[in-house]
């Protein structure tokens, strides 16, 4: 039997209002094209955390994806992944304390509804999601350790180059999820504070994430086709664990 979805309380809703009205000014001025489509063809609204149930159908119908209900605030990667290879994208039954509007380390329903599923409703996104975990789980932790650093600065808090370079914003824009649904991370994101580089695969060997700190580095992505060969690109750098290690 499929998990009923959660039914959030009227504080909820308004966290959730409150979510909204200190992000979505700046979402619309720094995110990314495919996320601000993204909240169209889903229909995300101000008043009110979404029904999941309703948004359920919208996935299936979109790209093919069910969401499922879990009472886990922080998955574990092997059971995050497991999932995603089901096309099955977990929704989390938790909103952040209204004194944490502006940033948190766990991941709510806000980072979930807000920062992932807009981006989740493009049918090559949602599909190279599909392919990083069908990737992912055939590897051990410590395996795969540096294509979680790839997940984390591409996915999370990853920038994309999308506007002209000459712009206010340097012709780049918000992609990750991570910056989309956290207002303290996004302007410190779009600051002289945080170090903006080139996306480059050998990166990822030598940097550690952590969901505690805001970042002080972060990476940009050329284009969405340089995001769709990514995994392949790790998986050429890292012949040694094509085999699984059987435990």
């Amino acid at each position: 039997m499929k998990r009923p979805f959660f039914q959030f309380d009227e504080t909820a809703h308004e966290t959730w209002r409150l979510l909204w009205e200190r992000q979505m000014p700046v979402a619309q001025k720094y995110a990314s094209k495919y996320w601000l489509q993204g909240v169209d063809k889903i229909g995300l609204t101000p008043d009110r955390i979404p029904d999941f149930e309703k948004m359920d159908k919208i996935f299936q119908d979109l790209v093919g994806w069910e969401l499922v209900s879990t009472p886990v605030q922080y998955s574990d990667g092997q059971e995050w992944f497991e999932n995603l290879v089901q096309k099955k994208f977990l929704i989390t039954e938790y909103i952040r304390d209204q004194k944490d509007l502006d940033y948190t380390p766990l991941p709510d329903i806000w980072h979930d509804a807000f920062g992932h599923l807009p981006l989740m409703a493009d049918q090559r996104y949602a599909d190279y999601i599909h392919k990083f975990a069908q990737y992912a789980v055939k590897f051990t932790k410590e395996q795969r350790k540096s294509l979680g650093s790839l997940w984390w600065y591409t996915i999370e808090f990853g920038f994309i180059r999308e506007g002209d370079p000459d712009d206010e914003l340097g012709g780049i824009r918000a992609f990750g999820a991570g910056l989309m649904s956290s207002h303290g991370e996004m302007l410190k994101a779009f600051s002289d504070q945080v170090q903006k580089i080139p996306y480059a695969i050998e990166e990822f060997e030598y940097v550690d994430p952590s969901p505690h700190v805001m970042h002080n580095k972060l990476f940009i992505l050329d284009s969405f086709e340089q995001l769709e060969h990514s995994v392949e690109e790790w998986i050429e750098k890292h012949p040694q664990f094509i085999v699984k290690s059987e435990h």
